[in-house]
């Protein structure tokens, strides 16, 4: 009878084991932890954090695969402690990477609008020297000249829509090319005065 006893004794603790026993998925961390990862994204850190948020999403994956790999262990053997520190670190991480985010997109701002302060002065001097060059005797490759300075203030046209849709470091990228491509565009022209005239065309023009 105390054999017996005690093994009804075993079979309900067993019971209470499996019924309570078992390790709860953190569920609150892990919505915690995508937010946080959502608000990085929002605050646009993809873009202007984006070593930092690389790390995150990398962070992120580590622990949801920490969750699934637990949940392919028996039950009253699972632990969450991991995948819950884990997640605590994603939830801190991510709150510095979106704060991150703000600062590097107004430095990016600042550079973007003066490089396109840059491109514009690209431009400006090659409708500059596009007038000496169609007011002389190399007016034969106005039409060639044209079609470069308006590709030119089109795709001044591009960079300016960039900054106002936020995208700064594609503007700058755009600006940066665009400036290349005018004082290239400024050098054929001036060839094509040195050529025709014998004569360099002042610096400054």
């Amino acid at each position: 009878m105390i054999v017996v006893s005690q093994i009804a004794r075993a079979g309900v603790v067993l019971v209470l084991v499996l019924m309570y026993g078992c390790a709860q998925p953190p569920t609150t961390q892990l919505e915690a932890a995508q937010k946080a990862v959502d608000d990085a994204r929002v605050a646009e850190a993809e873009a202007y954090a984006k070593d930092d948020f690389m790390r995150l999403e990398q962070e992120f994956a580590v622990a949801k695969d920490e969750l699934a790999k637990q949940e392919t262990v028996f039950s009253i053997f699972r632990s969450y402690a991991d995948a819950d520190k884990m997640l605590s670190t994603v939830v801190e991480h991510g709150g510095h990477v979106a704060a991150k985010a703000s600062p590097n997109k107004e430095a990016a701002k600042t550079a973007a609008l003066a490089m396109e302060q840059e491109a514009l002065r690209a431009v400006v001097s090659t409708k500059r020297l596009m007038a000496r060059a169609l007011s002389g005797k190399e007016r034969d490759a106005g039409e060639t000249i044209r079609q470069q300075v308006t590709a030119l203030e089109e795709g001044f046209a591009v960079i300016h829509r960039f900054i106002e849709n936020g995208d700064y470091l594609t503007a700058a990228m755009q600006a940066r090319a665009l400036k290349e491509k005018g004082v290239a565009v400024s050098g054929e022209i001036r060839s094509a005065i040195e050529k025709s005239t014998g004569r360099k065309p002042n610096a400054h023009v």
